[in-house]
């Protein structure tokens, strides 16, 4: 198996819930830069918050960003991808669902300092760069409610509400696998296995598009809903940044066998798969 790319979560997956990186997640970046596979983030975060989290895991790549609605490119130059809805609208539409359900819910945005680092461990500095954000927009509110927020969105097609690790997340008709041909395009990676990792429903069809998929759980164990949704899924062996770092320690091993095989022998002809 050769790999091609790994596209990761980062929250809960390649990250600790407060958003440290252990030891491990950090040789694991470090050795899969050695062999030539571009780690690839795929996440709610916004591209403002990438910046310092990429430099500090010596990730030099493009990245997905807020659940598929825009990719951050090396430098920090962003793009707008197909479905995303700006941020006010989303706004806008919101006021209007919580007046129509009375869900007990608020914004991200509406959120105080004090709150939002209860709920994410996140310093004042990173807590205003999670605030920057272009076309999607977190919802603080108990999982009890999302149906029946769902239930009122048909009046919006354009929008979906998809639960992640902490927030029900309110964005344009895109998912984190529409980042993906983007990103592969940037990233220049072609041939291979792609490898997706995550942790929440969201990351559910970036999951099932991947070659080779790969569940980090949580404290508790795997989401069973993700379990449900890609059921041929691996799951880490140990929850978070550790299980990310095992994970793709094996992948890594089995792709240096490959390679080792195939300099061992001379390569049979066929289609290369692009």
């Amino acid at each position: 198996m050769r790999i091609r790319a790994v596209l990761t979560d980062l929250d809960g997956t390649l990250l600790e819930p407060d958003g440290s990186v252990c030891a491990e997640a950090l040789t694991a970046v470090a050795a899969l830069a050695a062999a030539g596979v571009p780690v690839l983030p795929v996440t709610s975060k916004t591209a403002a918050e990438l910046a310092p989290l990429l430099a500090r895991l010596a990730i030099d790549a493009p990245a997905g960003c807020e659940n598929g609605a825009v990719v951050r490119l090396p430098g920090g130059t962003t793009e707008l991808l197909p479905g995303a809805v700006p941020l006010a609208e989303l706004v806008a539409v919101f006021a209007a669902l919580r007046e129509r359900t009375g869900a007990p819910a608020r914004t991200l945005l509406e959120l105080s300092d004090a709150e939002m680092s209860s709920l994410t461990s996140l310093d004042a500095a990173s807590l205003a760069l999670a605030r920057r954000r272009q076309a999607t927009l977190p919802l603080v509110v108990e999982p009890a409610w999302d149906e029946r927020l769902r239930a009122a969105l048909p009046e919006w097609p354009r929008l979906r509400l998809v639960r992640g690790n902490r927030f029900l997340h309110l964005h344009g008709d895109h998912a984190k696998d529409g980042a993906v041909p983007r990103l592969l395009a940037a990233a220049g990676a072609r041939g291979g296995t792609i490898v997706a990792c995550g942790d929440a429903p969201n990351d559910a069809e970036l999951l099932a598009r991947a070659d080779l998929a790969v569940i980090v759980p949580g404290s508790a164990g795997p989401s069973a809903e993700l379990r449900r949704c890609v059921p041929g899924a691996r799951v880490a062996p140990h929850p978070h940044g550790r299980g990310w770092a095992a994970a793709m320690t094996t992948l890594l091993a089995a792709d240096d066998g490959h390679a080792r095989g195939h300099a061992a022998r001379p390569r049979t002809r066929g289609a290369a798969r692009s």
